[in-house]
Protein backbone atom coordinates (compact mmCIF):
# COMPACT_ATOMS: atom_id res chain seq x y z
CA UNK A 1 0.00 0.00 0.00
CA UNK A 2 1.26 3.49 -1.38
CA UNK A 3 1.34 6.47 1.10
CA UNK A 4 -1.06 7.89 -0.94
CA UNK A 5 -3.96 5.37 -0.03
CA UNK A 6 -2.70 5.40 3.83
CA UNK A 7 -3.37 8.86 3.60
CA UNK A 8 -6.52 8.47 2.00
CA UNK A 9 -7.32 5.21 4.74
CA UNK A 10 -6.79 7.75 8.04
CA UNK A 11 -8.32 10.28 5.99
CA UNK A 12 -11.54 8.49 6.17
CA UNK A 13 -11.07 7.40 10.03
CA UNK A 14 -10.85 10.96 10.76
CA UNK A 15 -13.87 11.58 8.86
CA UNK A 16 -16.04 8.80 10.15
CA UNK A 17 -14.72 10.06 14.12
CA UNK A 18 -15.88 13.17 13.14
CA UNK A 19 -18.68 13.49 10.75
CA UNK A 20 -21.16 12.06 13.80
CA UNK A 21 -24.72 11.28 13.23
CA UNK A 22 -26.88 14.24 15.13
CA UNK A 23 -30.14 13.99 16.55
CA UNK A 24 -32.42 16.81 17.62
CA UNK A 25 -34.78 15.46 21.05
CA UNK A 26 -32.77 16.83 23.54
CA UNK A 27 -35.16 19.45 25.38
CA UNK A 28 -32.81 19.69 28.64
CA UNK A 29 -30.05 21.86 26.45
CA UNK A 30 -30.27 25.65 26.56
CA UNK A 31 -28.07 28.44 24.57
CA UNK A 32 -29.00 30.57 27.60
CA UNK A 33 -28.66 28.41 30.36
CA UNK A 34 -27.61 31.26 33.21
CA UNK A 35 -30.82 33.22 32.52
CA UNK A 36 -32.20 31.29 35.58
CA UNK A 37 -30.88 33.80 37.48
CA UNK A 38 -32.03 37.25 35.50
CA UNK A 39 -35.71 35.66 35.76
CA UNK A 40 -35.13 35.04 39.20
CA UNK A 41 -34.24 38.56 40.09
CA UNK A 42 -37.24 39.68 37.93
CA UNK A 43 -39.31 37.99 40.00
CA UNK A 44 -38.00 39.05 42.92
CA UNK A 45 -38.50 42.88 41.78
CA UNK A 46 -42.30 42.13 40.37
CA UNK A 47 -41.60 42.75 36.85
CA UNK A 48 -44.63 40.78 35.77
CA UNK A 49 -46.62 42.55 37.54
CA UNK A 50 -45.29 45.89 37.03
CA UNK A 51 -45.76 45.50 33.59
CA UNK A 52 -49.57 43.91 33.71
CA UNK A 53 -50.36 47.09 36.06
CA UNK A 54 -48.36 49.22 33.70
CA UNK A 55 -49.81 48.80 29.99
CA UNK A 56 -53.66 49.36 29.95
CA UNK A 57 -53.89 48.13 26.21
CA UNK A 58 -55.46 44.77 26.73
CA UNK A 59 -55.49 42.21 23.93
CA UNK A 60 -58.48 40.32 22.70
CA UNK A 61 -59.75 37.22 25.26
CA UNK A 62 -58.65 34.91 23.16
CA UNK A 63 -55.25 35.69 22.25
CA UNK A 64 -52.60 33.12 23.13
CA UNK A 65 -50.40 35.83 25.03
CA UNK A 66 -51.31 38.74 26.62
CA UNK A 67 -49.57 42.42 26.27
CA UNK A 68 -47.35 41.89 29.93
CA UNK A 69 -46.02 38.77 28.65
CA UNK A 70 -45.44 39.73 25.17
CA UNK A 71 -42.99 43.08 25.94
CA UNK A 72 -41.36 40.71 29.38
CA UNK A 73 -40.26 38.28 26.10
CA UNK A 74 -39.19 41.24 24.17
CA UNK A 75 -37.64 42.52 26.82
CA UNK A 76 -35.48 39.29 27.85
CA UNK A 77 -34.44 39.17 24.13
CA UNK A 78 -32.84 42.42 24.34
CA UNK A 79 -30.84 41.25 27.06
CA UNK A 80 -29.52 38.29 25.75
CA UNK A 81 -28.61 40.40 22.35
CA UNK A 82 -31.57 38.77 20.28
CA UNK A 83 -32.86 42.17 19.30
CA UNK A 84 -33.69 42.05 15.64
CA UNK A 85 -37.15 40.62 15.05
CA UNK A 86 -35.50 37.69 12.91
CA UNK A 87 -33.05 36.37 15.85
CA UNK A 88 -36.44 36.72 18.51
CA UNK A 89 -37.37 32.93 16.28
CA UNK A 90 -34.01 31.77 17.50
CA UNK A 91 -34.99 32.54 21.50
CA UNK A 92 -38.51 31.02 21.04
CA UNK A 93 -36.90 27.84 19.79
CA UNK A 94 -35.20 27.43 23.25
CA UNK A 95 -36.48 24.62 25.27
CA UNK A 96 -34.43 25.44 28.38
CA UNK A 97 -35.34 29.24 28.37
CA UNK A 98 -39.28 27.74 27.86
CA UNK A 99 -38.47 25.68 31.12
CA UNK A 100 -37.41 28.79 32.62
CA UNK A 101 -40.35 30.53 31.60
CA UNK A 102 -42.44 27.95 32.84
CA UNK A 103 -44.19 27.59 29.35
CA UNK A 104 -44.75 25.52 26.37
CA UNK A 105 -44.81 28.34 23.53
CA UNK A 106 -43.36 31.62 22.85
CA UNK A 107 -44.48 34.87 20.64
CA UNK A 108 -43.20 34.71 17.54
CA UNK A 109 -41.75 37.78 15.68
CA UNK A 110 -45.03 38.27 13.84
CA UNK A 111 -46.86 38.51 17.22
CA UNK A 112 -44.28 41.16 18.83
CA UNK A 113 -44.45 43.02 15.61
CA UNK A 114 -48.16 43.03 15.58
CA UNK A 115 -48.48 44.28 18.94
CA UNK A 116 -46.04 47.00 18.28
CA UNK A 117 -48.99 48.04 15.74
CA UNK A 118 -51.88 47.79 17.95
CA UNK A 119 -50.33 49.74 20.75
CA UNK A 120 -51.64 53.11 21.23
CA UNK A 121 -49.68 56.30 21.39
CA UNK A 122 -50.23 56.10 25.01
CA UNK A 123 -48.45 53.33 25.88
CA UNK A 124 -45.14 55.56 25.22
CA UNK A 125 -45.75 57.14 28.19
CA UNK A 126 -46.77 54.73 30.13
CA UNK A 127 -43.64 52.45 29.27
CA UNK A 128 -41.89 55.41 30.27
CA UNK A 129 -44.10 55.50 33.61
CA UNK A 130 -43.09 51.27 33.92
CA UNK A 131 -39.20 52.69 33.59
CA UNK A 132 -39.24 55.30 36.61
CA UNK A 133 -41.02 52.30 38.31
CA UNK A 134 -37.86 50.58 38.23
CA UNK A 135 -35.63 53.25 38.98
CA UNK A 136 -37.83 53.74 41.97
CA UNK A 137 -37.68 50.36 43.23
CA UNK A 138 -33.52 50.25 42.49
CA UNK A 139 -33.42 53.47 44.52
CA UNK A 140 -35.56 52.08 47.47
CA UNK A 141 -32.36 49.57 47.89
CA UNK A 142 -29.73 52.43 47.71
CA UNK A 143 -29.37 55.20 50.55
CA UNK A 144 -30.56 58.82 49.42
CA UNK A 145 -28.12 60.49 46.93
CA UNK A 146 -26.95 63.63 44.91
CA UNK A 147 -26.77 62.53 41.56
CA UNK A 148 -25.66 64.47 37.98
CA UNK A 149 -27.01 64.09 34.65
CA UNK A 150 -25.03 63.56 31.54
CA UNK A 151 -27.39 64.32 28.02
CA UNK A 152 -26.41 63.96 24.90
CA UNK A 153 -27.26 63.27 21.62
CA UNK A 154 -26.60 60.62 18.95
CA UNK A 155 -26.80 60.34 14.82
CA UNK A 156 -28.66 56.95 13.51
CA UNK A 157 -28.42 56.55 10.09
CA UNK A 158 -30.98 55.45 7.92
CA UNK A 159 -31.36 52.71 5.43
CA UNK A 160 -35.13 52.46 4.58
CA UNK A 161 -37.92 54.75 4.32
CA UNK A 162 -38.66 55.46 8.18
CA UNK A 163 -41.88 57.54 9.43
CA UNK A 164 -40.39 61.13 10.64
CA UNK A 165 -36.71 60.85 9.77
CA UNK A 166 -35.20 63.53 8.52
CA UNK A 167 -31.49 64.81 6.09
CA UNK A 168 -29.29 66.54 8.68
CA UNK A 169 -26.03 66.48 10.20
CA UNK A 170 -24.37 63.16 9.90
CA UNK A 171 -20.75 62.83 10.39
CA UNK A 172 -20.50 59.13 8.80
CA UNK A 173 -23.29 59.34 6.08
CA UNK A 174 -23.35 62.87 5.06
CA UNK A 175 -26.74 63.12 2.75
CA UNK A 176 -28.85 60.24 4.17
CA UNK A 177 -32.05 60.13 6.52
CA UNK A 178 -31.27 59.83 10.23
CA UNK A 179 -33.19 59.76 13.63
CA UNK A 180 -31.40 61.93 16.27
CA UNK A 181 -31.34 59.73 19.66
CA UNK A 182 -31.29 62.32 22.53
CA UNK A 183 -30.30 60.64 26.27
CA UNK A 184 -29.69 61.28 29.74
CA UNK A 185 -28.34 58.78 31.78
CA UNK A 186 -27.03 59.37 35.51
CA UNK A 187 -23.70 59.77 36.03
CA UNK A 188 -21.28 57.23 37.51
CA UNK A 189 -24.41 54.67 38.30
CA UNK A 190 -25.30 54.79 34.39
CA UNK A 191 -28.93 54.60 35.01
CA UNK A 192 -30.94 55.82 31.76
CA UNK A 193 -33.79 58.18 32.39
CA UNK A 194 -35.98 59.07 29.31
CA UNK A 195 -34.66 58.46 25.45
CA UNK A 196 -36.54 60.32 22.22
CA UNK A 197 -36.56 59.44 18.48
CA UNK A 198 -36.47 62.65 16.74
CA UNK A 199 -36.16 63.90 13.05
CA UNK A 200 -32.52 63.86 11.95
CA UNK A 201 -32.56 67.51 11.09
CA UNK A 202 -33.21 68.67 14.36
CA UNK A 203 -30.62 70.27 16.28
CA UNK A 204 -29.09 68.88 19.53
CA UNK A 205 -30.74 71.81 21.36
CA UNK A 206 -34.05 71.59 20.36
CA UNK A 207 -37.10 71.40 22.86
CA UNK A 208 -34.05 70.48 24.98
CA UNK A 209 -35.88 72.04 28.26
CA UNK A 210 -38.83 69.65 27.80
CA UNK A 211 -36.47 66.67 27.53
CA UNK A 212 -34.47 67.79 30.67
CA UNK A 213 -37.64 68.15 32.45
CA UNK A 214 -38.99 64.96 31.66
CA UNK A 215 -35.40 63.60 33.05
CA UNK A 216 -36.18 65.03 35.58
CA UNK A 217 -39.38 64.01 36.41
CA UNK A 218 -37.74 60.03 35.79
CA UNK A 219 -35.76 60.26 38.88
CA UNK A 220 -36.51 58.62 41.67
CA UNK A 221 -37.38 60.57 44.86
CA UNK A 222 -34.20 59.54 46.95
CA UNK A 223 -31.95 60.80 44.42
CA UNK A 224 -31.56 64.32 44.58
CA UNK A 225 -30.72 66.51 41.54
CA UNK A 226 -27.35 68.39 42.12
CA UNK A 227 -25.60 69.11 38.67
CA UNK A 228 -25.82 68.72 35.08
CA UNK A 229 -23.24 68.11 32.27
CA UNK A 230 -23.68 69.24 29.10
CA UNK A 231 -21.92 69.26 25.27
CA UNK A 232 -21.23 72.44 23.10
CA UNK A 233 -24.51 71.57 21.17
CA UNK A 234 -26.79 72.46 24.54
CA UNK A 235 -24.81 76.30 24.66
CA UNK A 236 -27.60 78.35 25.29
CA UNK A 237 -28.44 81.29 27.49
CA UNK A 238 -32.00 80.11 27.89
CA UNK A 239 -30.40 76.52 29.29
CA UNK A 240 -28.33 78.85 32.03
CA UNK A 241 -31.41 80.88 32.85
CA UNK A 242 -33.52 77.68 33.71
CA UNK A 243 -30.63 76.04 35.81
CA UNK A 244 -29.83 79.33 37.38
CA UNK A 245 -33.34 79.85 38.39
CA UNK A 246 -33.84 76.07 39.62
CA UNK A 247 -30.67 75.61 41.96
CA UNK A 248 -29.07 73.40 39.49
CA UNK A 249 -25.30 73.32 38.68
CA UNK A 250 -24.11 73.33 35.21
CA UNK A 251 -20.91 72.74 33.44
CA UNK A 252 -21.56 73.02 29.78
CA UNK A 253 -18.94 72.76 26.74
CA UNK A 254 -18.79 76.57 25.24
CA UNK A 255 -19.46 77.02 21.59
CA UNK A 256 -16.37 78.67 20.30
CA UNK A 257 -18.02 81.63 18.70
CA UNK A 258 -16.01 84.61 17.50
CA UNK A 259 -17.21 86.45 21.18
CA UNK A 260 -16.02 83.61 23.03
CA UNK A 261 -12.40 83.54 20.66
CA UNK A 262 -12.32 87.36 21.66
CA UNK A 263 -12.49 86.30 25.25
CA UNK A 264 -9.07 84.16 25.00
CA UNK A 265 -7.70 87.11 23.49
CA UNK A 266 -8.47 89.44 26.07
CA UNK A 267 -6.84 86.89 28.51
CA UNK A 268 -3.71 86.17 26.64
CA UNK A 269 -3.49 90.55 26.32
CA UNK A 270 -3.64 90.82 29.73
CA UNK A 271 -1.26 87.83 31.43
CA UNK A 272 -0.91 89.62 34.85
CA UNK A 273 -4.55 89.58 34.82
CA UNK A 274 -4.94 86.23 33.70
CA UNK A 275 -2.38 83.80 34.96
CA UNK A 276 -2.52 80.53 33.09
CA UNK A 277 -1.69 77.39 35.72
CA UNK A 278 -0.18 74.38 34.68
CA UNK A 279 -2.13 71.18 35.49
CA UNK A 280 -0.43 68.54 33.44
CA UNK A 281 2.94 68.89 30.85
CA UNK A 282 0.87 70.33 28.10
CA UNK A 283 -2.31 71.67 29.56
CA UNK A 284 -2.93 74.89 31.84
CA UNK A 285 -6.54 76.58 32.85
CA UNK A 286 -7.52 79.92 33.92
CA UNK A 287 -11.04 82.03 34.23
CA UNK A 288 -12.44 84.89 33.80
CA UNK A 289 -16.48 85.96 34.87
CA UNK A 290 -18.26 87.94 31.66
CA UNK A 291 -21.54 88.29 29.87
CA UNK A 292 -21.79 87.71 26.23
CA UNK A 293 -23.37 89.81 23.92
CA UNK A 294 -26.90 90.15 24.76
CA UNK A 295 -26.99 87.97 27.63
CA UNK A 296 -28.78 89.27 30.79
CA UNK A 297 -25.65 87.80 33.22
CA UNK A 298 -21.99 87.49 33.37
CA UNK A 299 -20.86 83.87 34.04
CA UNK A 300 -17.57 82.20 34.98
CA UNK A 301 -16.02 80.80 32.22
CA UNK A 302 -13.10 78.04 32.77
CA UNK A 303 -10.72 77.96 29.73
CA UNK A 304 -7.80 75.04 28.95
CA UNK A 305 -5.11 75.84 26.99
CA UNK A 306 -3.30 72.94 25.01
CA UNK A 307 0.00 72.92 23.73
CA UNK A 308 -0.05 71.47 20.50
CA UNK A 309 2.70 69.14 19.60
CA UNK A 310 4.17 69.41 16.53
CA UNK A 311 4.48 66.69 13.90
CA UNK A 312 8.16 68.15 12.90
CA UNK A 313 9.86 69.04 15.72
CA UNK A 314 12.04 70.52 13.55
CA UNK A 315 9.30 72.66 12.00
CA UNK A 316 9.07 76.30 12.45
CA UNK A 317 6.21 77.75 14.59
CA UNK A 318 5.20 81.06 15.55
CA UNK A 319 3.70 82.28 18.52
CA UNK A 320 0.25 82.52 17.85
CA UNK A 321 0.06 78.89 16.78
CA UNK A 322 0.96 76.67 19.35
CA UNK A 323 -1.73 76.25 21.21
CA UNK A 324 -5.38 75.19 21.17
CA UNK A 325 -7.84 76.62 23.33
CA UNK A 326 -11.79 75.56 24.52
CA UNK A 327 -14.24 76.83 27.00
CA UNK A 328 -16.67 75.76 29.84
CA UNK A 329 -19.38 77.96 31.27
CA UNK A 330 -20.75 77.13 34.73
CA UNK A 331 -22.46 78.79 37.52
CA UNK A 332 -20.21 76.56 40.12
CA UNK A 333 -17.73 78.88 42.40
CA UNK A 334 -16.72 76.30 45.17
CA UNK A 335 -14.64 74.13 42.59
CA UNK A 336 -11.11 75.58 40.76
CA UNK A 337 -10.66 75.87 37.17
CA UNK A 338 -8.53 72.36 37.06
CA UNK A 339 -11.79 70.70 39.35
CA UNK A 340 -13.95 72.27 36.75
CA UNK A 341 -12.21 71.17 33.72
CA UNK A 342 -11.65 67.21 35.50
CA UNK A 343 -15.63 67.15 36.50
CA UNK A 344 -16.47 68.26 32.72
CA UNK A 345 -14.52 65.30 31.80
CA UNK A 346 -16.77 62.75 33.43
CA UNK A 347 -19.23 63.84 30.95
CA UNK A 348 -17.23 61.40 28.65
CA UNK A 349 -19.16 58.68 30.10
CA UNK A 350 -22.11 59.50 28.16
CA UNK A 351 -20.11 58.52 25.06
CA UNK A 352 -19.14 54.94 27.06
CA UNK A 353 -22.76 55.21 27.60
CA UNK A 354 -24.10 55.71 24.33
CA UNK A 355 -21.82 53.04 22.85
CA UNK A 356 -23.39 50.55 24.95
CA UNK A 357 -26.99 51.40 23.90
CA UNK A 358 -25.91 51.27 19.95
CA UNK A 359 -23.67 48.18 20.18
CA UNK A 360 -24.86 45.99 22.76
CA UNK A 361 -28.88 47.10 22.62
CA UNK A 362 -29.08 47.79 19.32
CA UNK A 363 -30.59 51.53 19.95
CA UNK A 364 -29.36 52.36 16.26
CA UNK A 365 -31.30 49.51 14.83
CA UNK A 366 -34.95 51.20 14.16
CA UNK A 367 -36.28 48.27 11.24
CA UNK A 368 -40.14 49.25 11.46
CA UNK A 369 -41.30 51.97 9.35
CA UNK A 370 -44.11 53.43 11.96
CA UNK A 371 -42.33 55.79 13.73
CA UNK A 372 -44.52 54.96 16.70
CA UNK A 373 -43.18 51.30 16.88
CA UNK A 374 -39.84 51.92 16.50
CA UNK A 375 -40.36 54.24 19.33
CA UNK A 376 -41.57 52.12 20.97
CA UNK A 377 -39.39 49.12 20.71
CA UNK A 378 -36.90 51.78 21.87
CA UNK A 379 -38.86 52.33 25.19
CA UNK A 380 -38.39 48.38 25.32
CA UNK A 381 -35.23 48.19 25.08
CA UNK A 382 -34.46 50.86 27.78
CA UNK A 383 -36.34 48.96 30.09
CA UNK A 384 -34.24 45.92 29.43
CA UNK A 385 -30.89 47.72 30.05
CA UNK A 386 -32.12 49.22 32.80
CA UNK A 387 -32.76 45.66 34.44
CA UNK A 388 -29.42 44.09 32.63
CA UNK A 389 -27.57 47.34 34.71
CA UNK A 390 -29.51 47.50 38.23
CA UNK A 391 -29.41 43.41 38.34
CA UNK A 392 -25.55 43.54 37.31
CA UNK A 393 -25.09 46.17 40.24
CA UNK A 394 -27.15 44.09 43.04
CA UNK A 395 -26.20 40.48 42.10
CA UNK A 396 -22.99 40.46 40.01
CA UNK A 397 -19.37 40.18 41.18
CA UNK A 398 -17.62 43.37 41.80
CA UNK A 399 -14.91 42.77 39.03
CA UNK A 400 -17.37 41.83 35.94
CA UNK A 401 -19.58 44.93 36.93
CA UNK A 402 -17.41 46.82 34.47
CA UNK A 403 -17.94 44.73 31.71
CA UNK A 404 -20.08 45.53 28.04
CA UNK A 405 -23.15 43.75 27.78
CA UNK A 406 -21.38 41.93 24.96
CA UNK A 407 -18.63 40.43 27.21
CA UNK A 408 -20.87 39.81 29.53
CA UNK A 409 -22.89 37.47 26.80
CA UNK A 410 -19.70 35.91 26.10
CA UNK A 411 -18.98 34.47 29.42
CA UNK A 412 -22.15 34.75 31.15
CA UNK A 413 -25.37 35.26 29.45
CA UNK A 414 -24.93 32.85 26.36
CA UNK A 415 -23.47 30.21 27.29
CA UNK A 416 -24.59 26.67 26.58
CA UNK A 417 -25.86 24.11 29.45
CA UNK A 418 -28.78 21.93 30.47
CA UNK A 419 -31.79 22.05 32.74
CA UNK A 420 -31.42 18.81 34.47
CA UNK A 421 -34.14 17.13 37.23
CA UNK A 422 -37.65 18.59 37.47
CA UNK A 423 -39.49 21.25 39.70
CA UNK A 424 -37.79 21.88 43.04
CA UNK A 425 -34.88 19.31 41.94
CA UNK A 426 -33.72 21.23 38.88
CA UNK A 427 -30.52 22.11 38.07
CA UNK A 428 -28.22 23.64 35.66
CA UNK A 429 -25.11 21.46 33.95
CA UNK A 430 -21.94 22.98 32.58
CA UNK A 431 -18.75 22.13 30.89
CA UNK A 432 -16.02 22.61 33.25
CA UNK A 433 -15.49 26.50 33.58
CA UNK A 434 -13.28 27.95 36.55
CA UNK A 435 -14.64 31.96 35.55
CA UNK A 436 -17.90 31.07 35.51
CA UNK A 437 -18.36 28.83 38.58
CA UNK A 438 -17.05 31.69 40.31
CA UNK A 439 -19.63 34.06 39.20
CA UNK A 440 -22.71 32.03 39.49
CA UNK A 441 -21.44 30.97 43.34
CA UNK A 442 -21.58 34.85 43.92
CA UNK A 443 -24.94 35.33 42.32
CA UNK A 444 -26.54 32.39 43.84
CA UNK A 445 -25.74 33.95 47.49
CA UNK A 446 -26.26 37.39 45.93
CA UNK A 447 -29.70 36.35 45.04
CA UNK A 448 -30.47 35.29 48.77
CA UNK A 449 -29.40 38.52 50.12
CA UNK A 450 -31.31 40.74 46.96
CA UNK A 451 -34.12 38.94 47.82
CA UNK A 452 -34.18 39.45 51.72
CA UNK A 453 -33.68 43.44 50.92
CA UNK A 454 -36.62 43.56 48.34
CA UNK A 455 -38.77 41.87 51.18
CA UNK A 456 -38.23 44.98 53.53
CA UNK A 457 -39.02 47.55 51.05
CA UNK A 458 -42.27 45.86 49.54
CA UNK A 459 -43.55 45.64 53.70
Amino acid sequence: MNSLQQNQKKLKKKIRFLNMKAKFNDTKVTSVATFSYVESFKQIIGLPTILEKGVTYKKAANSTFNTAEIIEYMIDANILGFSRFMHIETLRNDEGYKKFKGVDKLPSEKVCRDLLKALPTETLEELRTINKKILDLKSSTEDVREVCINIDDTVITIFGNQEESGIGYNPRYNGRPSFKEKVGFISGTDELLNITLENGRHHSNYKFLDFFKSCVNQLPSRYILKRVRLDRGFFDEENFLYFEDNGIEYVVKCKMYSTVKMIIDFINNNPKDYIWHDISSNLSVTEITVPLPKWQRARRFVIIREKIIPKNMNQLMFEECKYKYQAIVTNIDYLTPEEIFQDYNQRCDVENNIDEIKEGYAFSENSLVNHKCNELYLLIKMIAYNIHNWFKQAIMPKEVQHHEISTLRRIFYRVCGNVCGSKYYRYLSFSNNCLLKKIITHIQKQIHVFSRKMITVYT
